[in-house]
């Protein structure tokens, strides 16, 4: 539980920037990906590149996440950064070597991630 919190106090100071400071400084949420990913790793965590299409994908759901600022998340490709038997884990949207606007993500998603990755299409019913 404690390596969780760890991690979520990690997102959630890379958030706070964002979230205080005017558009301008934006850029401030953002930190040396080698922050993240040692934690991460210090951990014996996970750190995972999404495809293209679960970046995609996550970033629908970032827009939607009441939880999270409004507009895009920055960056050209995100992680999923997991800690062995904790629930869930954080994407990290990555913009070159900065990791930024990180999302806790449930194991529910998790599942629905894997199928975007494998391109899985489940079809409810039959149709007519």
């Amino acid at each position: 539980m404690l390596n969780t919190v760890r991690l979520a106090f990690i997102g959630a100071l890379m958030v706070l920037p964002q979230t205080t400071f005017a558009a301008d400084k934006a850029a401030d949420a953002c930190v040396d990906i080698a922050v993240p990913k040692d934690a991460v790793m210090a951990r014996h965590g996970n750190w995972m590149e999404l495809t293209p299409e679960q970046w995609q994908f996550l970033r629908g759901v970032y827009v939607l996440d009441p939880q999270t600022p409004p507009g895009l998340p920055y960056g050209d490709k995100a992680v999923l950064a997991q800690i062995d038997g904790r629930p869930g884990g954080l994407v990290l949207f990555i913009d070159g070597d900065k990791a930024c606007t990180p999302m806790l993500i449930p194991d529910e998603l998790l599942s629905v991630m894997h199928d975007v990755a494998t391109g899985r299409i489940n079809h409810q019913g039959t149709g007519s």
